[in-house]
């Protein structure tokens, strides 16, 4: 029997349906869908959040650890609870952050990326250094992770507790992949900023 195609043909046909199948696949991958609260969102949403996690920090960065601590209010982790308002740290909670803020002595702190999701159920995800210096061996730093929560168009600041049943939005792989999607998100925004006011000069 003659063969009907030769070897270069043959190699070119597996390249081709190679090359058909890992489209075929990542057409048929489902893209990450925006939820509707996010589509709602504005940008004043984000400059509020951003507001108040700045607040938080420039309290605790100057010695203020009262008045930070008083930002931050419990939340609850279920969908009725968009009818709840959260509520101020009870006296028990307020001095166990207010220790916690005294003993870290942060420096300075930078935003690595925010992510909402649900009225109840949003992520901002922190670093916070506890030296002057913010890289290199001899850096010391943390991380806090804050869940806003958007209360009758009005946002309260609460922190993640994984005691009280909360869970991050971003999973654990793939917080690096988001933090650098946000700061490159930061970087286009105030570049536009950048040239929208030399513009006006």
């Amino acid at each position: 029997m003659k063969h009907i195609f030769n070897k270069g043909q043959v190699l070119t046909m597996v390249v081709a349906l190679v090359v058909l199948m890992a489209v075929g696949c990542k057409q048929n991958k489902p893209e990450p869908k925006e939820t509707g609260f996010e589509l709602a969102l504005t940008n004043a949403d984000s400059a509020a959040v951003v507001q108040l996690v700045d607040q938080f920090f420039g309290y605790a960065e100057h010695g203020g650890y009262t008045d930070a601590a008083a930002m931050i209010h419990k939340a609850y982790n279920n969908p009725d609870s968009v009818y709840l308002e959260p509520e101020p740290l009870d006296n028990q909670q307020l001095n166990r952050m207010i220790g916690m803020l005294k003993s870290l002595k942060i420096k300075s702190h930078h935003i690595d990326y925010i992510k909402f999701n649900q009225t109840y159920l949003n992520e901002v995800k922190c670093t916070a250094f506890l030296t002057d210096k913010t890289e290199g061996p001899d850096v010391i730093k943390t991380v806090f992770y804050f869940k806003p929560v958007d209360y009758m168009g009005a946002w309260k600041l609460c922190m993640m507790d994984s005691h009280s049943g909360d869970h991050t939005v971003i999973d654990g792989d793939k917080r690096d992949s988001m933090t650098n999607t946000y700061q490159q998100e930061m970087r286009e925004k105030n570049l536009k900023k950048l040239k929208s006011t030399n513009s006006h000069k």
